[in-house]
């Protein structure tokens, strides 16, 4: 109560309040902190649940969501557009086969156990519950149905893409025919300008029966009689390619009306075969409905939580992945900051006010370190750790920036501190026979904190950018999810037109820095005596 007072009666404390923009930040901060905070406290509960073997907390639809094996699990397809959007349609059969290659890892065990079920000691084949447990997609998996049922809509689904591979082969079949008509036309232009006249007649014999059988190949494909191509009569062209055969050339050679008549069939028959892909893929998706349904209830809220951003190219969700990373990158940030600040402040208010050798000794260390290139510093630091046990861990990303980032505080604070041991108060203390130590702690540091606030926001925010760029060169938290993590795998995605993934990691973490900023200006400006109204 005491201290709700005094801070509510602080002039500093009501100018920060007043500042709008510092409450929105601060507003933004405490999400941030409460995500932090939710899932540290699931990942206790969770550990306490793997040493009891009491309860698996990560097959809790909710209380497990955030947990770190839950971010590398895979819940859909490769870079699956996020809020709903639909991808291209060669991305969307990708995606869909995805779903049924997994189903089909399914019978595929199935029957092998089944041909080799005497070779398997007894106990150890699978049941049909456990394989189709491992084709699970988080929430999603395949229908609950008799294993035969789900045989013959997997079988249902295949034939279609089958029919769709087909189409999708048929695509190479219109420039086929265009540079065979292409062609022709050149074989005719030298039928007055050669002296083996034979030869041509075989060439042009051969070009118009290349044609014929390519489109009767895409007619039977194509069952659409309104197509251009499908409809056009090539009985002429069989009747002008026998007598060419036969070294008796029809006058003309052959139809030109029916060629042109090919060639602007040409243009529109790319179209439809497009469009008969896609139909048949609005075949399919039916039956992946009936394959793999979509979960109900709050499973069902759930899974579409995670894909409310997408998923990546290991088919993991962009969203869980950067929540998580907002985690990683408070984590960080509080440490280092905490670490910086207290030993950096301690250090160099004892500097300012004990003087001397002490003085001499900090100003040298503050001064080499600072000599060194900030970023190779950090770099080095993090590769000295390299095939140590702890290199997968943060740790060294905390040892790196605790020994680097004491730097600012430890300057401020000695400043302050040389100020500060002038002044009438600790000349009062020093009087009345208090020792240097007392003085230091009840006076000079105290007077000090409200550069520590400050500069911890500072620091706060240096940290979150140093492990996102540590990470990204490969040098800062190598397994889990990080933003560093997101943006370097995005590279190939970005390549494909692909965002997503990069996009959600630099605007958590931009909205993080931005708060952060505007809560480091109110607190310069509420708290720095020279500002304080």
């Amino acid at each position: 109560m005491i201290l709700s007072r005094r801070m509510k009666e602080s002039p500093a404390m009501r100018k920060l309040l007043r500042n709008r923009g510092a409450l929105v930040a601060m507003s933004i901060i405490s999400l941030y902190l409460l995500l932090f905070v939710w899932i540290t406290s699931m990942q206790v509960v969770a550990w306490v649940g793997d040493k009891t073997d009491a309860y698996d907390l990560s097959q809790r639809p909710i209380m497990g969501a955030l947990l770190t094996q839950r971010t590398l699990e895979r819940v859909g397809g490769s870079n699956q557009p996020g809020f709903g959007l639909i991808a291209e349609p060669s991305k969307r059969i990708e995606q869909v086969k995805f779903f049924f290659d997994r189903a089909g890892k399914i019978f595929t065990e199935l029957d092998q156990q089944k041909e080799n079920a005497a070779d398997i000691p007894e106990g150890e084949a699978r049941t049909v519950e456990e394989i189709m447990a491992f084709s699970r997609l988080a929430e999603r998996q395949v229908a609950e149905i008799d294993i035969e049922e789900l045989r013959a809509i997997h079988s249902k689904g295949m034939a279609l893409f089958a029919e769709q591979d087909t189409l999708r082969e048929l695509r190479s079949t219109v420039p086929k025919i265009q540079i065979a008509t292409e062609k022709l036309a050149e074989f005719q232009a030298q039928l007055d300008q050669s002296d083996d006249i034979e030869i041509l007649y075989d060439d042009l014999a051969l070009t118009i029966d290349e044609i014929i059988e390519l489109i009767d190949d895409y007619a039977q494909i194509i069952a659409d009689e309104n197509d251009p191509l499908v409809s056009i009569d090539t009985s002429s062209l069989v009747e002008a390619m026998d007598a060419l055969y036969d070294l008796e050339p029809m006058d003309p050679v052959y139809d030109q009306a029916v060629i042109d008549q090919i060639k602007a069939g040409l243009f529109v028959a790319g179209e439809g075969i497009n469009d008969a892909v896609e139909a048949k893929l609005g075949e399919i998706e039916p039956v992946l409905a009936e394959l793999y349904p979509m979960p109900t209830g709050i499973e069902g809220l759930v899974y579409k939580f995670r894909l409310m951003l997408g998923t990546d190219q290991q088919g993991r969700s962009i969203l869980l992945r950067a929540l998580y990373s907002a985690k990683i990158a408070i984590q960080v940030g509080l440490i280092v900051s905490f670490f910086a600040v207290f030993f950096g402040s301690i250090i160099g208010a004892a500097a300012g006010y004990f003087g001397g050798a002490i003085d001499h000794i900090v100003i040298w260390l503050y001064s080499t370190f600072s000599s060194i290139p900030y970023l190779v510093l950090l770099v080095v630091l993090s590769f000295m750790f390299t095939g140590s046990p702890v290199e997968k861990t943060l740790i060294p990303l905390y040892v790196a920036f605790s020994l680097t980032f004491w730097i600012g505080p430890c300057r401020v604070t000695r400043g302050e501190a040389l100020k500060l041991k002038s002044l009438d108060y600790v000349q009062a203390a020093q009087a009345l026979g208090a020792s240097k130590a007392r003085i230091l702690l009840k006076h000079i540091i105290p007077n000090t904190s409200h550069l520590m606030f400050i500069n911890s926001s500072l620091l706060f925010i240096g940290a979150i950018k140093g492990e996102v760029v540590l990470t990204y060169l490969g040098l800062g938290l190598k397994e889990g999810a990080s933003w560093g993590i997101m943006i370097s795998q995005s590279n190939t995605e970005i390549v494909s037109g692909f965002f997503w993934q990069i996009g959600a990691a630099t605007f958590f973490m931009f909205v993080l820095v931005l708060a952060f900023n505007i809560l480091t200006d109110a607190l310069q400006d509420a708290f720095d005596p020279k500002h304080v109204g």
